[in-house]
């Protein structure tokens, strides 16, 4: 009844324009088409139909997505498999589809005709896997491989319908064949379009959308199938004596059986293929140790490992020397990717780095090669390279794909890259070339990062002083070169120290005395800096017990650095240093930076609720360089805030940062914290902060850092020196001057 209306309709429609004689030959030939879609269709072999195809393409995403993570050696074996098989069940399906829409079904079947339809069938479906398992898709090609496509399709259909029909019975209509070739064009190419998609999509609700798109491809596909049917046109009297001896409900339940058996076919061999890659893998490298680079991929992302770069890097270097080009080595860090952990959790982490590696790997070209060195550190082999103005447009298009919103459970969430390229043969042999990448990476960096960076000769110094900072920290290490100094801290009141901030320098054989700017940076570079850390810990436990055993209380601080912040299991290791030098709590401080505060606040407030639970003091240091909000305050669990010397400087001359200060000091005691200035450096500004109520001071006012030796002497000595207005100055402190019972003490 439905089929009937739509028919009414449709003719009813066609009535209403018949003054206008295009309109009316359109409206005409919209008749015939829905005339011979419509009589004699059996509707359940269509909905079975429908239902198969529907089946078969959700899991040929598979197919497409295994082509599309696969070695190019893999691909080659790979590609005429799935298409044997996907061409197989396409051939199955148009069957079903014919049965299911032609009326009479000639008895006498063509070989010949039968086996070109299948070839036709198998062609399609290889230009289909072929195409949408490519990193990209320009739309010129997609259009052209959509009329291949659709031709060969119709290719299949008529050699199949042609085989069970004398030669002489079938004709072409002309107008329906040309809609027919444009309708399989607009269709194909959708198909294609559909994988290419599919088949690294990740965002939410894949199955859902995946599902719905393939049900929805697959009434295209059938709607295609009556399209088709309406260009070819055959002799009455031949179909009404032809012998209907054929059973369609057989033939029917045979391609539906060989569907599903190719699916199930198809699902074991690759199952079978992964299992023996896999086991084969395992064998071979317990065989070779030498040979670990077979089948190295990440199993986060599924991109070659470090192991499979460093095998196709020596290959490609191989190909440029023997075609006479060049190869460029792109390294990529993600920018402001390790707060997402911090604020989100790792499996959002986890969900981003993939997705950073499916558009890295669809943004570079077929024979550019990307893989993912651990981390947030991706890296890509840009071959086949004539001029090095052809590397710009690759490179700008990696930084540019990360710099999209990644949305990942609900999370909109934005991060960009820094990229360093080095290209061969002009920068270096191998070796060296990933080196000057990677300083090329954070020059990038330092620039302000979203943006790539070309090696040069100004990167060269630059990488080489860091080479040699690299080589230098590892014999400081070696050598215990490492040394702290104490910066005093006063009490505003009695102007008597009450503690100190430990500082780290580094005696250099060649260069002196270094601070932390100078060697900090390289450290974390190269991976050092959690053994400097932990120097830094142990070595001040050690001067408060060393101050103990001389019968001074010892009050210390030391920063803490933003890797040691994502340590979980900080305050644990912080407490077992402290008990195996037998020191308390309240003698050792953390100053904690103020930008670490701001950008990573969920793990901060934890990390605060861990010290606090272990009876450890924290400073929040260099307050007030950053937006922050002074009501913040009330939430954390600090004891002590220390105020930038830049506000200190200031105070003095600036009537805003004198009631800065003030108001901070306020609030501050108000919250029962302690306050601390920092570069305290004149008299005058000693006297506002005393008025203003602080509690202590640091700065060249009072003394530079001195060595532990005088910071014992110094606490040891009752006669502390002091002017005319009674100010003690530290700067005037001699070692010499201590009394010789407390100078044998310390010696």
């Amino acid at each position: 009844m439905v089929f009937l209306l739509a028919k009414r309709l449709i003719y009813t429609a066609g009535m209403m324009v018949a003054y206008n004689p295009i309109i009316n030959k359109i409206w005409l030939i919209t008749i015939r088409l829905a005339q011979q879609m419509f009589d004699g269709y059996n509707f359940w072999l269509i909905f079975l139909s429908v239902l198969l195809t529907s089946i078969a393409l959700f899991y040929s995403c598979n197919f497409i997505r295994r082509l599309y993570l696969s070695a190019p050696a893999d691909k080659v074996a790979l590609l005429p498999l799935y298409s044997i098989t996907m061409g197989s069940m396409l051939f199955c399906i148009h069957n079903l589809n014919w049965v299911a829409m032609n009326p009479h079904v000639g008895s006498k079947l063509s070989i010949p005709m039968m086996s070109g339809s299948l070839f036709a069938a198998i062609f399609a479906t290889f230009n289909i896997l072929h195409n949408a398992s490519e990193r990209h898709l320009p739309f010129t090609t997609l259009v052209n491989r959509g009329f291949i496509v659709g031709l060969a399709s119709y290719a299949m259909f008529y050699l199949s319908f042609a085989s069970w029909q004398p030669s002489n019975s079938i004709y072409l209509d002309t107008t329906n064949f040309f809609i027919a070739i444009f309708s399989s064009t607009v269709i194909c190419a959708i198909a294609v379009l559909y994988y290419f998609k599919m088949k690294s999509y990740e965002n939410n609700r894949p199955i859902f959308l995946k599902a719905t798109l393939s049900l929805g491809v697959g009434l295209l596909i059938v709607v295609l199938h009556s399209i088709f049917n309406t260009t070819i046109i055959t002799q009455a009297q031949i179909l009404a004596t032809t012998v209907h001896t054929v059973n369609k409900g057989l033939f029917a339940t045979i391609f539906s059986s060989l569907i599903a058996c190719l699916l199930a076919l198809t699902f074991t061999a690759h199952q079978s293929i992964e299992k023996f890659k896999a086991i084969l893998s395992k064998l071979y490298l317990s065989e070779s140790p030498s040979v670990d680079n077979f089948n190295a991929k990440d199993a986060l992302t599924q991109l070659p490992n470090r192991h499979g770069f460093e095998s196709h890097l020596n290959a490609a270097v191989k190909r440029s020397a023997r075609l006479g080009k060049t190869i460029a080595l792109a390294y990529i860090d993600l920018d402001h990717f390790k707060p997402i952990n911090d604020t989100y959790g790792h499996h959002i982490g986890d969900a981003v780095l993939v997705a950073a590696a499916q558009r890295l790997n669809a943004t570079v070209r077929a024979c550019d090669y990307v893989a993912r060195l651990g981390g947030d550190e991706f890296v890509a082999i840009i071959e086949d390279i004539t001029f090095d103005e052809d590397i710009t447009p690759i490179i700008s298009r990696l930084v540019n794909s990360i710099k999209e919103t990644f949305h990942v459970d609900n999370h909109h969430i934005d991060i960009s890259c820094s990229v360093g390229v080095a290209v061969y043969p002009g920068d270096g042999d191998i070796q060296k070339l990933i080196v000057c990448a990677d300083a090329a990476m954070y020059k990038a960096k330092e620039n302000g990062k979203n943006q790539f960076k070309f090696f040069d000769a100004a990167i060269e110094l630059a990488s080489d002083q860091m080479l040699e900072i690299r080589n230098d920290l590892r014999q400081a290490i070696d050598n215990q070169e490492f040394f702290l100094l104490f910066q005093p801290k006063i009490d505003c009141k009695t102007q008597k120290p009450v503690g100190a901030e430990a500082l780290i320098r580094w005696n250099h054989p060649l260069r002196g005395q270094l601070s932390p700017d100078a060697f900090l940076a390289a450290a974390e570079r190269f991976g050092l800096i959690g053994y400097i850390n932990d120097w830094v810990l142990e070595e001040t436990c050690r001067t408060i017990h060393r101050a103990k055993t001389l019968g001074i209380n010892l009050n210390l601080s030391i920063n803490l650095a933003h890797q040691q912040f994502r340590d979980a299991n900080l305050v644990i290791d912080i407490l077992k240093v402290m008990q195996s030098f037998d020191i308390s709590q309240n003698n050792l401080t953390f100053e904690i930076k103020e930008t670490i505060a701001i950008n990573n606040e969920i793990l901060f407030l934890t990390l605060l609720e861990n010290f606090k639970d272990a009876n450890i003091k924290v400073a929040l240091d260099d307050f007030g360089t950053h937006n922050f909000n002074l009501g913040y305050l009330q939430k954390l669990s600090i004891n002590e805030v220390k105020l930038d010397r830049v506000f200190i400087a200031q105070m003095n001359d600036s009537k805003s940062s004198h009631a800065i200060v003030d108001a901070v000091i306020r609030l501050a005691h108000a919250l029962k914290l302690n306050v601390v200035a920092e570069g305290v450096e004149t008299e005058a500004q000693r006297c506002a902060l005393t008025e203003l109520g602080c509690n202590h001071m640091q700065g060249y006012l009072f003394s530079q850092a001195i060595s532990e030796k005088k910071l014992m002497a110094l606490f040891i000595q009752n006669n502390l020196y002091s002017d005319a207005s009674g100010t003690y100055l530290l700067s005037d402190f001699h070692y010499s001057s201590v009394t010789t019972d407390a100078a044998k003490t310390l010696n």
